[in-house]
């Protein structure tokens, strides 16, 4: 009995250890569940790319054979063969990988209209936002790229925030050139190596060099190709600031703990507003009733001083990127990039981008033609001096303006992906060190000598050169994504990319070539951008100059009250940078029925709107407006 009872104890206390084992252990099977889940996960992913592999694999000997059963012998000494896909337009690459080539292209077809009043926009219009033709490929260690865009190429265009320098008075007039910029000629053209010998064990991939023309690597939305970006415009702020394609030589960097680093040198860019330093040519007959340049000859009708052409600009710039988590249904993203601009001699006639920032805006709707912002040209332009300036204090290089020192940029990036919940943000700045006293030349340039060789003052007539030694242009934007199908951003987010990390083709669940109805998301944005540096800011500004507008028209003042007036005036145009701001926000929806195949609607509204102080005195007054775009944009790509 005795024996009974033990067995019968040692038994309950077994029981008892058990359960509280048992409860002990809870959460450790929990966290092992959960590891086997993600273990299964990444099984899945791999059986999936072994399939795709092997599939590739059989259609590869499936060309093999046939070439064996059509063709003659085979020759042990001819090139291997190779496998042909046209799903993504014409791809052809070697069965051992070193040789691919992939001709590809791209179609987008834009329209719109506006709700309200257009403002200085158009109150519909169509039009062709890209038509691209590109070939790419490899050939171990090098690769290359050239593309090319057929649409819009824009001639003898008005670029209405300048001076021109065509003209007696030019500091009031505006520029007009043979400039093929924003859209139409030549993007991508660049040669790259990436050699297996400039590895390392910390990084994923071979350190690779690429030069000629390229993206420089700032900004995620910069970067982001049109292709796959889920708004059809960029923002604002991305658009004013970021540096985008120039010529030039870089370097990039793959690590194994998801970081990259990229870093360049670049100069001149196909892009910019006209690649010679002065628009004239040794052809110009300089004779009074020529409204060119009188050039260098002996028959000069006017003392007319311009630079030889002086040097180009160069910048560099670096970004480097973080994903510390990174899977298929997650991702958290971070990354920084700076930027340094040595203008050198250039000008807005050249480099209107940076000298002369928000000029190309389309308002986030670039097929209406809107543009609600500008500063005037911060280098100071080319502009006649005066004998009296050319031979005394100011030389004649002074022409050239000079008025900005360097350019210093910055852009913070961060995105994050849960599911089929997207969003992404940036914040972007670039820090103008201005010169002063060049400035200053400029502001007596405009003024003038007096007869006796003695300078004008500031009561004798207008003038605009902000003398301000720095000037900050600063924006950003916040966007937000659902996709209503299931899709998942964090499944194309792509380190690989020879310009920096980005986004590529979304991975479509169900498409519509399969019986699905494709990938529909929605999705909004926030942006702003800040171009006014000073002390008065859109309708106070306007305001304060129409109640000191005592002198009448512009020309020499005979009275005192007329004299202070154009003291006062010179006082408020010239107290700051006045390139005006906006603010939008953005709501838009995406389907994407097949890989290649997109249709993109987006609203932009106007949220608040202060115009800008520049060189264009023939613009509309659009401070206080609010109105909305409405842009549809259908594109194919391969």
């Amino acid at each position: 009995m005795l024996k009974k009872w033990a067995v019968g104890g040692v038994a309950l206390g077994a029981l008892l250890v058990a359960t509280g084992a048992q409860a002990v252990d809870a959460d450790a099977i929990d966290k092992r569940l959960r590891a086997l889940e993600a273990e299964i996960a990444k099984l899945r992913k791999e059986a999936k790319e072994a399939k795709a592999q092997a599939a590739a694999a059989s259609t590869k000997a499936t060309n093999v054979a046939n070439a064996a059963a059509k063709g003659p012998a085979v020759d042990p000494h001819a090139p291997p063969p190779v496998f042909v896909d046209v799903r993504r337009g014409l791809y052809v690459e070697s069965e051992d990988k070193n040789f691919a080539f992939k001709v590809g292209g791209r179609l987008f077809v834009d329209g719109g209209g506006t709700a309200g009043s257009p403002g200085n926009s158009w109150q519909s219009n169509v039009g062709f936002g890209q038509a691209r033709l590109e070939v790419e490929g490899r050939m171990k260690p090098w690769f290359y790229k050239m593309q090319y865009d057929f649409a819009n190429t824009t001639v003898q265009l008005w670029n209405t925030n300048l001076p021109n320098a065509n003209t007696e008075f030019l500091w009031r007039r505006n520029y007009v050139t043979d400039r093929n910029f924003l859209w139409g000629g030549w993007r991508d053209a660049y040669v790259g190596l990436q050699d297996p010998r400039l590895s390392a064990p910390w990084l994923a991939e071979p350190v690779y060099f690429k030069i000629g023309s390229q993206y420089e690597s700032f900004s995620l939305e910069a970067l982001a190709s049109s292709k796959y970006r889920d708004t059809i415009e960029r923002p604002l702020a991305v658009d004013a600031i970021a540096p985008f394609r120039h010529l030039g030589i870089a370097a990039g960097m793959i690590g194994k703990d998801n970081w990259t680093a990229h870093f360049g040198l670049y100069s001149l860019s196909f892009q910019d507003l006209n690649m010679r330093p002065v628009n004239t040519s040794s052809g110009n007959p300089g004779i009074q009733f020529v409204p060119t340049y009188p050039g260098w000859g002996s028959d000069k009708p006017v003392a007319w001083y311009q630079p030889w052409g002086g040097g180009a600009y160069w910048e560099a710039t670096g970004r480097v990127t973080w994903a510390p988590l990174l899977d298929d249904h997650r991702l958290v993203h971070v990354g920084v990039a700076g930027s340094y601009h040595q203008p050198n001699s250039s000008t807005a006639y050249t480099d209107d981008r940076n000298a002369a920032p928000g000029n190309r805006l389309g308002s986030e709707a670039n097929v209406l033609g809107s543009n609600f912002l500008g500063t005037p040209d911060l280098s100071c332009g080319r502009f006649a001096q005066d004998p009296y300036l050319a031979s005394g204090t100011w030389t004649t290089y002074n022409a050239a303006g000079n008025c900005i020192n360097n350019i210093e940029k910055l852009d913070v990036e961060a995105a994050a992906s849960y599911n089929n919940f997207f969003v992404q943000g940036e914040w972007l700045l670039a820090n103008y060190n201005r010169n002063p006293g060049a400035a200053a030349a400029f502001a007596q340039a405009q003024l003038g000598v007096n007869s006796n060789g003695s300078l004008k003052g500031p009561d004798t007539g207008l003038y605009l050169s902000p003398a301000n030694s720095r000037y900050i242009a600063s924006g950003g934007y916040v966007q937000g994504e659902w996709w209503i199908t299931g899709e998942e951003k964090s499944q194309s987010y792509d380190m690989k990319d020879k310009n920096g990390v980005t986004f590529g083709q979304l991975k479509i669940k169900d498409p519509f070539s399969k019986g699905g109805w494709g990938a529909w998301g929605l999705v909004g944005r926030w942006s702003v951008l800040n171009l006014n540096n000073g002390p008065y800011q859109g309708g106070s500004l306007y305001n304060t100059l129409l109640s000191t507008a005592l002198a009448g028209p512009p020309g020499a003042p005979t009275t005192p009250t007329a004299q202070q007036a154009y003291v006062t005036q010179n006082a408020i145009i010239n107290s700051g940078i006045y390139g005006g701001y906006q603010q939008n926000v953005t709501a838009g929806v995406n389907w994407y029925p097949d890989n290649g195949v997109a249709f993109q609607f987006n609203a932009t509204h106007v949220l608040s709107l202060k115009s800008p102080l520049n060189w264009n005195n023939q613009a509309s007054y659009e401070s206080g407006s609010h109105p909305t775009f409405l842009e549809l944009r259908a594109k194919v790509y391969f």
